[in-house]
């Protein structure tokens, strides 16, 4: 990066939270205690799909809150990000994290609500990790180059169990070295206010602390403020070389032909399988399994799921990417269904209409397997039965009326099901557990950093999910599908991937977040196979 560009993104980062002070009538808050300097935390992006908001070079304002023993610190912190027309920012004050989104043209007034800590940058975590840093001889790039730093000063650390490198270059501040991302991290003299913005009084009701002080060694503060760094911590180890820690994948398996099967909300159809479709996300360079890559396209908004001639179409569709697949058995296959795609899989081959041989890999995410309660809820809302913007809501989504596509999810044994579909859903249960490979669902709507990431917190919390633990469409145990609960763990290279995904996420729109293994479902997908 240029210094130049660099220099640009950081004027756009102040430029925009002195912007957004003077906009609020909040009282600033006293972080600029015990001297610190406050910290321009530069971010590249090495990865595609770790990009935020499209940007791969981004820069977060960080102010220090700092103990009056300087044992512990916390920081306040503001970054800002423009998409499709709309201005995001991000801050984290005292404790509370916020999210701002608005038009560019200010034409409406800023939404403002409160959110999971987890889901910014992750600053506090970043200067957690410095503390517990470990000086080593030689810090070594994927290809074995050394990274140049001055003598004493190379370093190792983890976030939340990411490996970097780091480089500390005194008073000019320090670069931490990832596969993913490097992190540039320069000290600000001059103090910008960062304030908490206004929120409405219905969205502050889920406004509370998530983030708290960490305590700081004499190292950790060294590299927060500049100063030197005392020669016992310099107890050197060997090299620490990031080829070791670089997280891409290659197959382990043989490659195949993959086919992506989509679910809810499309109107079109498509007669033969297509090369892309931006239902799903990018996975340009993340199926290194697949030998081609197909897309499904049928109509999900006026078909149900347990429609034989819909199930029908799904098979002829599998069926047609592997040219050993004979008769109605898929075979040397890769299938990625998604939502109420994986509800059309299991019903076809409940109903015989295709069946799975051992060559072919069944990978499922964000499936309803025993309906979502989303689908009851919209159908209320279609009634004008919950409130009235939710009731709008719908009604701009095109689920009012109701169609077969959103009916057919109907939440098992509820009102809105029937008899004949519950044993549709039993016997789609059982065809799921035999035949599924992988599966990624979540038990958290908090998402990855997106345009569409507030919708979900919005469904997580209005709709009368059965548990809390949902991508704000489909509960945890949902997506399951009969599943045990211990069999999923939290870590991207889990092959049953419990994760904190909203419904949009788990079809791979939103790529990986920054620093979160719980929220990296195109790498799941890229070490799965």
């Amino acid at each position: 990066m240029s210094t130049l560009h660099r220099s640009a993104i950081v004027a756009v980062v102040f430029t925009a939270c002195l912007a957004f002070a003077a906009a609020q009538n909040s009282v600033v808050q006293d972080d600029t205690t015990a001297n610190w300097p406050s910290l321009n935390f530069q971010f590249l992006i090495k990865r595609a799909a770790t990009e935020v908001h499209g940007q791969s070079e981004f820069s977060v304002l960080a102010n220090p809150i700092v103990s009056s023993d300087n044992s512990s610190v916390f920081y306040n912190s503001f970054t800002s990000f423009e998409e499709d027309g709309m201005l995001y920012n991000y801050s984290l004050v005292d404790g509370v994290a916020y999210v701002s989104h608005s038009f560019m043209d200010d034409s409406e007034n800023p939404q403002v609500q409160c959110m999971d800590t987890n889901i910014l940058p992750p600053v506090n975590a970043i200067v957690a990790a410095l503390s517990d840093a470990e000086a080593v001889s030689t810090i070594l790039t994927s290809k074995g180059k050394a990274i140049s730093c001055l003598s004493g000063n190379s370093f190792k650390t983890s976030v939340h169990g990411i490996e970097f490198g780091l480089c500390f270059s005194g008073s000019s501040g320090f670069t931490m070295y990832g596969s993913d991302m490097d992190i540039k991290v320069e000290y600000v003299e001059n103090h910008t206010p960062i304030l908490a913005p206004n929120v409405d009084k219905s969205a502050e009701i889920h406004c509370e602390k998530v983030a708290s002080p960490t305590t700081v060694t004499s190292l950790g503060k060294s590299f927060l403020t500049g100063e030197q760094i005392s020669a016992d911590t310099r107890n050197l180890k060997a090299a620490f070389d990031l080829f070791s820690m670089d997280d891409t994948c290659s197959c382990k398996s043989e490659p195949r032909p993959c086919v992506f099967i989509h679910g809810l909300g499309v109107l079109v159809e498509e007669e033969e399988n297509l090369d892309t479709y931006d239902y799903w996300g990018n996975m340009t360079g993340h199926t290194p399994c697949c030998s081609t890559t197909k897309y499904t396209v049928l109509n999900t908004v006026n078909n149900s799921w347990t429609d034989h001639i819909q199930q029908q179409k799904v098979c002829d569709h599998i069926l047609a990417v592997s040219e050993t697949s004979k008769g109605t058995k898929v075979s040397d296959t890769i299938i990625v269904s998604h939502s109420m795609g994986g509800l059309m899989v299991a019903g076809a081959i409940a109903n015989g209409l295709c069946s799975l041989d051992n060559s072919t890999t069944w990978v499922s995410t964000g499936s309803p397997i025993t309906g979502s309660m989303a689908s009851d809820y919209f159908q209320e809302s279609c009634k004008d039965q919950t409130n009235v913007f939710m009731e709008r809501f719908v009604e701009t989504t095109g689920f009012c009326p109701a169609d077969d596509g959103i009916k057919s999810l109907a939440y098992i044994h509820e009102g809105y099901s029937n008899p004949v579909l519950d044993v549709a859903y039993e016997a789609a249960q059982k065809a799921y557990r035999e035949n599924v490979y992988a599966l990624m669902c979540s038990n958290s709507y908090s998402g990855i950093l997106s345009s569409y990431q507030v919708g979900f917190w919005v469904l997580g919390s209005v709709v009368s999910h059965k548990s809390r633990k949902n991508d704000g469409m489909v509960e945890f145990h949902s997506c399951a599908g009969g599943f045990p609960a211990s069999k999923f763990g939290n870590d991207y290279r889990d092959r049953f991937y419990a994760s904190k995904l909203n419904h949009y996420d788990v079809a791979f729109k939103g790529g990986d977040a920054l620093l979160d293994k719980t929220k990296m479902p195109v790498k799941w997908f890229e070490c799965l196979l």
